[in-house]
């Protein structure tokens, strides 16, 4: 059923597009599948899973499905992804706004790691980031390693407020510590305009502005994640 609902969402998305000149069709409904199998991946992850209470209260998502780290001697990670921010009235989730980022490195280095990244938002002053065109994950908001398990035992109200924003990773599905320190993410203009067919900056997107037209890839995209992580009010219904 899950297939079928992909399938019907990509050839929706085709068909109810026109795309811009040089642009793929698939590309961006490419981007939002492989972000919501980046969370459900993280989700579920045994014994490294994001706790349950930390998705319902989160108030953003901030996800890179393939982070690409390639250098030899000095070289950057660099990634394309999206953000969505959650609804403080109705507690679901903002039509998905995309964004790129970069990190630059130095020193010697081998090969070329991919790895990706979910960051959860927690408080307001990590969500107020998100709404500028440019931030830097190293300045402002306090960024850490994300508490793991299906439940968190100790006080989670100590834990929850801690840090801004709380950091997920995995390579080729395990779990892993990956830095992102000096990395900078900024709206994706280009991305933006490609997928919703017209110019839409990420705050209108984020604030679920009435006048952007929602493809119907993002529609079903939004339905599988607002089961994912619906807020707290929700988790016992």
């Amino acid at each position: 059923m899950k297939i079928i609902s992909v399938v019907l969402a990509l050839f929706l998305s085709a068909c109810a597009s026109n795309p811009l000149t040089n642009s793929n069709p698939f590309q961006h409904t490419e981007l939002l599948l492989d972000a919501e199998q980046s969370i459900e991946t993280l989700v579920n992850l045994e014994g490294h899973r994001i706790p349950q209470e930390l998705l319902s209260h989160a108030k953003a998502f901030v996800v890179f499905p393939d982070l690409v780290k390639a250098a030899l001697i000095a070289g950057a990670r660099v990634g394309k992804g999206i953000v969505v921010v959650r609804s403080p009235k109705t507690g679901k989730w903002s039509p998905p706004a995309f964004i790129k980022s970069r990190q630059a490195s130095y020193g010697f280095q081998a090969g070329i790691q991919k790895a990706e990244i979910v960051l959860v938002v927690i408080t307001n002053k990590g969500l107020r980031e998100l709404f500028k065109t440019q931030f830097d994950l190293g300045a402002g908001p306090e960024l850490a390693i994300g508490p793991l398990g299906k439940k968190i035992d100790v006080n989670f109200q100590k834990i929850l407020y801690k840090k801004d924003i709380y950091a997920y990773s995995t390579i080729k599905g395990l779990f892993a510590g990956v830095s992102l320190k000096g990395t900078v993410i900024s709206s994706d203009k280009t991305a933006n305009h490609r997928y919703y067919q017209q110019k839409v900056s990420n705050r209108n997107l984020l604030l679920g502005h009435k006048g952007v037209k929602i493809p119907e890839s993002a529609k079903a995209f939004l339905q599988r994640l607002n089961k994912l992580a619906p807020p707290a009010s929700l988790q016992n219904q």
